[in-house]
């Protein structure tokens, strides 16, 4: 890859908990300056998670941070998509437990068959992403911690140590394991190594 930013990029937001610790530290503005054109992906099962308590704070500024970054975020429909209607509309309604972790498996899969000329970025926190790391090759695991870290090099100003106290202020029990896997690729355009990465996070301030 050339130049000093990634043209374009595939980011992928599978772990509400990567939502939400943004959330509580108005961080959330980050996920708009990985490239000059972002495409931000996450599945209806996240949205429900971190939008269904309106009585969140946190559920609030992400609900708002979505609505006003339509143009740029997708909302991948898995197969518990009529599920999550249901209990919108009866909150009595069971759900499984691990129906944050079989939606990822699905969203896994349908990244293997999306355009492979466009990297990929998933941004995690939750330990099951260190525990289970299979991906199709372009696929960059990247944890909040070390994004935050990529944030501090690249943007005057920005400093990580705040980052994080602002998200811990709230959030004390916030994963800030550092992964940063790059995706294995043999074309070049499609690399995401962390150099790169760090480039694109662009412009003072958040």
């Amino acid at each position: 890859m050339s130049g000093n930013t990634l043209k374009e990029v595939r980011l992928v937001v599978p772990d509400s908990g990567v939502l939400i610790s943004l959330a509580h530290g108005d961080l959330l503005g980050l996920l708009k300056r990985v490239a000059e054109n972002v495409q931000l992906c996450i599945t209806d099962v996240v949205e429900y998670e971190v939008t269904g308590n309106q009585g969140l704070s946190d559920a609030k500024k992400i609900t708002q941070f979505l609505e006003d970054n339509r143009d740029i975020v997708s909302i991948e429909k898995t197969g518990f998509g009529d599920l999550i209607e249901a209990k919108r509309k009866n909150s009595s309604i069971p759900i499984p437990k691990d129906m944050g972790e079989l939606s990822i498996y699905g969203l896994i899969n349908n990244i293997r068959s999306d355009d492979p000329g466009v990297p990929t970025l998933v941004l995690f926190e939750d330990n099951w992403f260190i525990k289970n790391q299979s991906r199709p090759s372009m696929v960059h695991l990247l944890s909040l911690s070390a994004f935050l870290k990529y944030a501090e090099e690249a943007i005057e100003g920005f400093s990580y140590q705040d980052a994080v106290a602002s998200i811990t202020r709230t959030r004390p029990l916030v994963n800030l394991a550092e992964v940063d896997s790059p995706g294995e690729n043999q074309f070049e355009s499609t690399q995401t190594d962390p150099s790169p990465v760090r480039r694109a996070l662009k412009g003072p301030g958040i």
